[in-house]
């Protein structure tokens, strides 16, 4: 039988003879279109789908259930990429296993800086004062966008030309905060994390602004609260992840009897050494880049704890009566999946996939320190943001984790047995089936009816079968993104690494 033929009886398989025009772009079917996978279609007033569909591209399938978005994006740094895609509601990432990870601790600070052409606060200003909240509301702010890398000052521009200030620092207990975080968990715990992405992320920006635009967004756990991921105004947007089943973190336990060359991972017990993933953006030298990062806790230590004893944050989180750990574990212990617990051995070198750091013109050696990135490779800079403890030592590489991961974008497990029911499109318990009716089941086999043997599922079948569903659930939703707003200067880098080398200095007037 030809295949025509045989598509003629099967009309599920028509797919199969749709015809691809010569001027068709195979190298990119979305064309930009998150409903690509029904632009082929156009329901007529004469095709019988429309009874089912409607006239037009459909937008829903015969169970009355509505088509949800796809996107593909992709990141990468050194030449390393990562993928993000999102079907059916559920964003996976996934990239290169054991990429190497550094610790970095909030202070409970926000780092607010001056706008361009803004009067700034005097040198000695106290910042908790009405007139001071009221300046530092109208002229400063976490994040420029407009301004691009010029926006961002480094910590040796502390001093605008007219001796004001060109940042300021104030605890998340400060008044500019209108009291957000008054119920804050203290911020006790350090995070893990390393660079996605390059500067504003544009080949993956439409896949990004989606999923951050879901309910599952911006939801944080316990632990990235303990780590302050919820404080937005340092973390822009939060997306949470998961591992796939067979992904790990990983630490640095060493070989032993050796130095802290000799290398070696062993996988994370993630029951004992409780963990959280996320995928954020945070501005960088003022500009939106995508760092993945991890959270641990063990529930037999606390090793990953620590506060600062002095400044305004820890005054007022002792103001609640927390209690606190105010030593550092220089090199905190993790529990393993084979037993035991070892200590994290940090490399005086980061980045291990990527060896030839000399391409980049400097760089390549652990900062060694928390605290601004600033001038790195000078080495005054630090490992991450100036909201950081300095004494939080990064630890580079010591711990390493798998790009392997996925989240449910509308918030809800796919174990839910009500979650996917087909009579979510129609919205009623009951579901009327319309069937071609019979007696369907009996036996042809001689095996069978040689023996007498008969079926005892056979049964007519009527025209039309009613099935009661347990409850009724919504279908799974999405929520639209706002409007791209492109700013100045989004355009990726030639050549991404990991951490930035002089980046900001693309603008030498920063002083403003």
């Amino acid at each position: 039988m030809k295949l025509s033929s045989l598509c003629r009886l099967l009309p599920f398989c028509t797919a199969a003879l749709i015809p691809v025009h010569a001027d068709t772009n195979l190298t990119d079917l979305t064309n930009g279109d998150p409903f690509f996978y029904t632009s082929d279609r156009n329901i007529t007033k004469d095709d019988k789908e429309k009874v089912l569909l409607g006239l037009g591209r459909p937008a829903k399938t015969h169970s009355q259930i509505p088509h949800l978005p796809v996107y593909f994006g992709y990141m990468n740094t050194n030449s390393t990429y990562r993928f993000v895609n999102i079907v059916e509601q559920v964003f996976t990432m996934i990239g290169e296993g054991k990429h190497g990870l550094w610790r970095v601790q909030e202070n409970g600070t926000v780092r607010m800086y001056r706008k361009k052409g803004a009067d700034g606060l005097a040198k000695n200003a106290n910042v908790f004062t009405d007139e001071a909240t009221k300046t530092i509301k109208h002229n400063y702010s976490s994040y420029l966008p407009h301004e691009s890398w010029s926006g961002y000052k480094y910590p040796d521009q502390k001093l605008a030309k007219d001796g004001t200030l060109n940042f300021v620092d104030l605890p998340i207990s400060h008044p500019i905060f209108e009291g957000k975080y008054d119920d804050h968990a203290p911020i006790d715990l350090s995070n893990w994390y390393c660079t996605m992405s390059a500067n504003d992320y544009p080949y993956a920006k439409k896949a990004m602004d989606f999923a951050f635009s879901q309910p599952a967004a911006n939801e944080v756990g316990p632990l990235g609260k303990r780590a302050g991921l919820d404080v937005n105004e340092n973390y822009t947007r939060v997306l949470r992840l998961e591992h796939l089943p067979d992904a790990r973190s990983w630490v640095n336990t060493g070989q032993e009897g050796k130095d802290v060359t000799h290398v070696k991972w062993e996988a994370i017990d993630t029951e004992k050494t409780r963990a959280e993933y996320y995928l954020v953006e945070r501005p960088f030298f003022n500009k939106p880049y995508l760092f993945v990062t991890a959270v641990y806790d063990n529930v037999n230590n606390k090793d990953h704890r620590y506060i600062r004893p002095d400044g305004p944050y820890y005054d007022s989180v002792k103001e609640k009566g927390h209690d606190v750990k105010t030593t550092l574990t220089q090199a905190p212990r993790f529990n393993l999946e084979r037993g035991g617990q070892a200590q994290a051995v940090g490399l005086p070198i980061y980045g291990v996939h990527h060896p030839n750091r000399a391409f980049y013109g400097g760089g390549g050696a652990c900062p060694m320190k928390g605290g601004d990135w600033g001038r790195y490779p000078d080495i005054t800079g630090g490992s991450g943001w100036p909201t950081q403890y300095e004494e939080v030592t990064p630890l580079c590489d010591s711990v390493l984790v798998d790009i392997k991961f996925f989240t449910n974008l509308d918030g809800r497990s796919w174990n839910d047995p009500n979650k996917y029911l087909a009579n979510a499109g129609v919205g009623t318990q009951e579901v009327s089936y319309t069937i071609q009716p019979g007696e369907y089941g009996q036996f042809s086999d001689p095996y069978h009816t040689e023996r007498g043997v008969e079926n005892p599922e056979a049964q007519y079948i009527p025209d039309e079968v009613t099935l009661t569903y347990p409850t009724v659930s919504k279908p799974v939703e999405y929520i639209e993104p706002p409007v791209a707003k492109l700013v100045h200067g989004m355009v990726p880098t030639e050549a991404s690494t990991c951490r930035p080398v002089m980046q900001a200095s693309l603008d030498e007037d920063l002083i403003k």
